[in-house]
Order: C-alpha cells, then structure tokens, then sequence
C-alpha cells in the first residue's frame, strides 16, 4: 500500500517537526480571541511564576492587554512578601517596611482581574522601553475558557495611567473601603464594621444597610457552668498596616480579646484583602492555653446585624433556594442549617453573599450553621444605631473543645453588580475551582 501525503500533510509534518527542535512556542503565530467568561475573579500570582522577572524593580513592572485597539494598560499591583511569608506595608507598625527591599521576589504577589485579560497578541508584541517581557495566560479550569495578559519589565519608564478599583480612607474617626460596587466603614479601634453602602440593581446607590457587625463568643466554665459572653464591644481591634494598591487594599488588623472571668488574654490576626467586588478575610487567631481544660461548649458567631433598609430584601441559601424576606419576624425555615456554602441577602438596596470556609484544623473540630434571626422589638445596645436585630451569618459550634494553638478560617465577603442567578457559582467557583496560570517569557521582535 502506497501512502499518500499531500502538501497540507507535509506543511503539518514540517511544523510538527519545529515544534519538537525549538519548542512548542515556535508555533505561536496567529493571535486568538479570548474565550474566558469568568469576571468575579481575581489572579494572583507569585514571582516564582515569572523567574524571568526575578531581580528587577517591582515598580518598572507594567501589564497590558491586546485588543482591538492594540496593547492596553490594564491595572495591575506588586504586593511584597518577606523572607518569611509575612506581607509587607509601607506604613506598618510592628516590623521595618523596608525589611524586603523593592525588588522582584520568589514569593512576592503580582495580581489583576481576570475580567482585563484579553486576545492573544501576535508573537512580535512588545512596548516601548521593556527590556524583558512575560506571557501571562489564563484557562478556565472548567470549560477551558481561555485568556492573555503581557507583563513587561520597562526601566525608568512612566507608569501607564490605569483605573483605581478600590481605595481606602479615614477620617477622625473611622476608616472606609469603597469601589465602585461598594463602601464599608467601621469607627477606629472596632472589630465590627456598621456601614455597608451597595449598587442598587439600578445601578444608583443605595442606602446603608447595616447596624452593625456580630462578633461573639460564648461558652460555660468547666466547674461551675457559669456562662462567658464575649460580644464584639469586649474585643479590641488596631490596624497596623494598609497596602492601597490600584486592583487590591490589603488591611493588617490585629484583634485583642480579653475573659475577665479567668483573666485570659488572646489574640486574632487579619488580613483583611478587598477588591473591586468584595473582601476576603483569612483569620488566624491563638489560643495561649488547653480551653479543654477550663470550658465546655464553646461556641463563635458572625452576623450582619441589619437596619430597617434592608426590610424586603431575602435571605437565600442552598438548603431554603426560596429564601425568606426580612421583614422583622423570625422565621426559623432557614436558620440552623449545617454545611451551607453560602448565604445570601439581596434586594432592592443591592446584593451581598457571605461564605465562610473552615481551615483543616478547625474543620475537624467545629460544625458550621446558618444563623438568621429577626426581632424588631430587642432593645438597642449602646453600640447599635437602630434598634431590634435583622441578623444573617453564621455559628461554629464545637463538637470538641479547643486545645492551645493556632487555627484558621477564611470569610470571603462579595457585593456583586450586576447581579444574575449565576453569581453565586461564580463566587464559589473563585475558591474551588481557581483560574490557572501560566507564564511564558517572550523576546523583542
């Protein structure tokens, strides 16, 4: 049997060939068109990722895009990370902010949005004054959906004028975070939050919507039952450092809570890190001592503690899909469900989803619930602004109790606009199921 091959058959087999002598990049040739549909996502990525880009000045590093229009600046952040892991920030007051230098590190964080990205350029792509240049590509783990960014290294060049996602402020007496999507604000030296400003579905904004932020901790003393009540006003909050960057803000709080009781003292790390859309919280707090040894059922609650303007608005979680409108009166339907996602309020004033995910250690040892309750006629404490409670959040009870440690849990807190029935896989599929990237360094033409 004779075998045929035409001129398309050997045009393959010569590119074939190349490929395998230089590389599958030498196959690049045409640009594409992005397909990626994710748009809550951000990317976050680490210098080790780009070893081409170890050792230059972080602020020389630019990332654009391609479009219609050519190579656009998109916003873009270098985050520093020190020998040990720790963020660094310019202001902070516990360590040396210069302790890490303004080079590119193994460990420091390059971030964007993955809803900048764009096509892939053509292989001659470049910009004026880079010196070394970096593909950046992103590919949707679930459909296969893909993207390009372009990071270029340019020595004493200008950087590009871009769009500020997010910002952070203060004032005498409180400090604020605000996109456009979004405000919050909280008074100086307060754990709790009481301001949450959202995009109506309008798109004007809408009014604030909260009284205050829920954090307690409740449990009963080994010997006599006597019950302990720490409410948010007993736990002491600082801020120590803040990183304002154009994609990110990143927050380094630290939490002091003190048990008169017993006169025990403990501590709680934050790193609160919010972008155009909402906020992630990763926790980690300290336990100096066994608390098996001095409590029995230990148990932590966060809520969002509403005002009347969010009267009309519904609760939604996956175990009630219908949800319930706060309206004042406690409705029990959605309240105390185990292993829920996330929960969710939206309404006429905007939409927030609410997801809190346990670390390992904690994971084995607590039962996470839903917590919902409404009671209009509670009085008001001398921390609340409105009185009466409209409650939405979440307990962790112990199936155990806490030895002394270390433990962690992370909250990601969203304020997504537009809103769609699609939103909340999108939020849930940023924590299971990331964007991957890849980098590959390009050359000048």
């Amino acid at each position: 049997m004779k075998l045929r091959i035409n001129r398309e058959t050997c045009s393959l087999f010569l590119l074939a060939s190349l490929a395998v002598l230089f590389g599958s990049s030498s196959l690049i040739a045409e640009p594409r068109k992005q397909s990626i549909k994710r748009v809550e996502d951000h990317i976050v990525f680490t210098g080790a990722d780009v070893t081409s880009l170890i050792g230059v000045e972080t602020v020389d590093l630019h990332l654009y895009v391609c479009g219609a229009s050519g190579l656009a600046a998109v916003p873009f952040q270098v985050d520093k990370r020190d020998k040990d892991g720790r963020m660094v920030f310019p202001d902070e007051k516990l360590l040396d902010p210069a302790r890490d230098g303004t080079l590119l590190d193994d460990n420091d964080e390059l971030v964007f949005m993955v809803k900048d990205a764009g096509d892939r350029c053509q292989d001659n792509v470049w910009v004026d004054k880079a010196e070394r240049g970096v593909e950046i590509e992103l590919t949707d783990p679930l459909d296969n959906g893909i993207a390009w960014a372009y990071l270029f290294h340019r020595p004493g060049a200008k950087a590009p004028e871009t769009d500020d996602y997010v910002s952070y402020r203060t004032d005498d007496d409180r400090e604020h975070i605000s996109s456009g999507q979004y405000e919050i604000g909280q008074p100086w030296g307060s754990t709790s939050y009481d301001i949450i400003r959202l995009r109506r579905p309008d798109g004007e904004w809408g009014e604030d919507v909260l009284d205050l932020l829920r954090i307690e901790m409740r449990a009963r003393l080994l010997n006599n039952t006597l019950p302990v009540y720490i409410p948010e006003q007993e736990i002491k909050c600082r801020t120590f450092g803040v990183i304002d960057g154009p994609v990110r803000v990143i927050r380094y709080e630290m939490d002091f809570v003190h048990i008169k009781v017993i006169n025990l003292n403990w501590k709680a790390e934050y790193f609160q890190t919010y972008y155009f859309n909402g906020n992630i919280s990763p926790v980690e707090f300290s336990i100096p001592v066994n608390l098996i040894k001095l409590f029995l059922d230990i148990s932590f609650s966060w809520a969002l503690d509403f005002n009347e303007n969010i009267i009309g608005s519904k609760v939604i979680n996956p175990a009630n899909p219908e949800g319930i409108i706060l309206d004042g009166k406690q409705d029990q339907d959605i309240d105390d469900e185990k292993d829920v996602p996330y929960t969710m309020v939206s309404g006429p004033q905007g939409s927030m989803i609410d997801i809190m995910v346990l670390g390992r250690d904690l994971g084995e040892i607590m039962d996470r619930v839903t917590y919902v309750r409404e009671d209009l006629e509670k009085k008001k404490t001398a921390e609340e602004n409105h009185p009466g409670q409209l409650l939405s959040g979440y307990r962790m009870k112990t199936s155990t109790n806490l030895k002394k440690g270390s433990y962690t849990y992370f909250f990601y807190h969203y304020y997504p606009y537009p809103f769609t029935d699609r939103t909340p896989r999108e939020i849930l599929d940023m924590i299971e199921n990331p964007v991957k990237v890849t980098a590959r360094p390009i050359t000048p033409p």
